[in-house]
């Protein structure tokens, strides 16, 4: 899950269950023309998957630089454009239309509002941003060569 959160707020379009079997995610794999990441050799054996990898890192933060660096993505990285829960699209939202849903200490402090559209989870800069931020900055200066 830790790999599909940070795939996620770096902006990429990223499906993650944990209860799906592997029959289940073989066939998503191939209709939607998804790469599957996974650390289970035999369901990237399966017939269905045609675009799939074995993650060799265990450490979370690894997977992604791994991931990153194995397809190339790191010019791909838009980050805080997916909702980390559901992986939906975030859009701005007016401060106004959404006062009542936050706490009202952020009410206070902060302007700059977004909400994603699939599951109304509403975002802002917040206490976490810095770290997430941090986070971002640490993958993008991993890249081959700097």
């Amino acid at each position: 899950g830790k790999l599909a959160t940070s795939l996620r707020l770096l902006g990429f379009d990223t499906l993650y269950r944990n209860d799906y079997e592997d029959d289940k995610l073989a066939q998503i794999s191939y209709t939607q023309a998804r790469i599957l990441l996974t650390r289970d050799k035999g369901l990237l054996m399966r017939s269905l998957v045609t675009h799939g990898y074995y993650v060799r890192n265990t450490n979370p933060e690894q997977q992604i630089i791994e991931v990153l660096q194995r397809f190339d993505l790191f010019e791909l990285i838009s980050p805080f454009k997916r909702c980390l829960r559901c992986n939906g699209l975030l859009e701005s939202v007016d401060k106004q239309s959404i006062i009542e849903q936050v706490p009202e200490k952020v009410r206070s402090q902060i302007d700059e509002f977004q909400r994603c559209q699939d599951c109304d989870r509403i975002y802002w800069k917040g206490s976490h941003y810095e770290r997430l931020q941090q986070f971002i900055d640490e993958v993008l200066n991993s890249r081959k060569g700097e």
